[in-house]
């Protein structure tokens, strides 16, 4: 088997580099025109195929003997404009491609961020209600990115007869990005940790790219969508404590009810900041609910579809994030 991997050398991608060639797959890397590889230290069978998704005339070539597409690549930074351009765009012409190859087979890397939070009662899992048209201001330009991602790719799916798989990971961490935006706000050394006991829908980045892998290999992930966490997921308070010793940065954790800080959230959205164009996106109800709303999560689906257990538990998940770091291209 032959993979196609977008996105191959960003933090997930090069994960599930590894974790593909471990399942003795061949992987051909999509990655940018400028992207730097060398510290990556994949081995000489990683075929490389540089091209720009918003760009790129010639990305029918990328598919050429290509078993499985796994389309991980996403602007995560910039404008709502370049978010948009660059993930939904950039998706667009790549699966026009591949409507143009013998490719049938797809695996796209969605986001928990195409839920509606706001509706989610309890316990949010993949029955849960989606954005119905999310709006830039009540969600950030990657959740509307992603939400639109996934909306373009699913009616590609499905007009073109390909076998589509979506997976929607959590928070994804691991070294160098143990921070998540679910750990609260940050005023200097202070971290207001609202919610305290609330769980993360933690994912650690090998963990995942083993799923992702797994799903590339397994039939039975066709035509499934499932979420990517660990499991029920560390609590904030205990968490953001294992960052800030792990990473060495001074800190002192602040605890705020969670509906202390929502009512006033609210408050201030109604009256201080209602007619307001500028607003921090935290004081905006519910990009505050899909950051730090308290919900129930398990990966009770994809144990059930694959049989998949995450390899790593959280305290090796934290010597690896933390702990000494190891040389290019050793395996982990």
């Amino acid at each position: 088997m032959r993979a196609l991997v977008t996105g191959a050398n960003g933090f997930l991608g090069r994960h599930v580099v590894s974790a593909l060639l471990a399942r003795g797959i061949e992987v051909r890397a999509l990655v940018r025109p400028a992207a730097r590889l060398e510290a990556l230290g994949w081995p000489t069978s990683v075929e490389v195929f540089r091209a720009d998704l918003r760009t790129a005339r010639e990305l029918e070539a990328a598919f050429d003997g290509i078993d499985v597409l796994l389309h991980l690549a996403a602007v995560v930074s910039g404008g709502e404009d370049a978010q948009f351009a660059g993930t939904v765009a950039g998706t667009e012409r790549l699966l026009d491609a591949m409507a143009n190859s013998s490719c049938r087979r797809l695996i796209l890397c969605s986001s928990f961020s195409v839920y509606d939070y706001s509706a989610a009662v309890r316990t949010l899992d993949e029955d849960s209600p989606l954005h119905k048209l999310p709006d830039v201001y009540a969600r950030d330009g990657y959740s509307i990115a992603k939400w639109w991602q996934e909306r373009v790719t699913r009616r590609s799916a499905e007009k073109h007869g390909w076998d589509l798989t979506v997976l929607r990971p959590g928070f994804i961490w691991g070294r160098d990005h143990g921070y998540v935006s679910a750990l609260g706000q940050q005023f200097g050394r202070h971290h207001l940790v609202i919610g305290p006991r609330t769980r993360i829908p933690l994912t650690h980045v090998e963990n995942c790219a083993g799923v992702f892998a797994l799903a590339a290999a397994d039939t039975r992930a066709i035509g499934q969508t499932l979420n990517v966490v660990d499991g029920p997921g560390e609590r904030v308070w205990s968490y953001l404590g294992d960052h800030l010793r792990g990473s060495g940065q001074p800190g002192w954790r602040l605890p705020v009810p969670y509906r202390l800080a929502i009512g006033v959230v609210r408050l201030a959205h109604a009256t201080v900041f209602r007619r307001a164009t500028k607003v921090p996106s935290i004081l905006i109800p519910r990009r505050f609910e899909a950051r730090l709303k308290p919900l129930h999560f398990d990966s009770r689906r994809l144990r059930e579809t694959l049989g998949w257990t995450p390899p790593l538990d959280y305290r090796q998940c934290l010597a690896r994030t933390y702990g000494p770091a190891p040389p290019p291209g050793a395996a982990r």
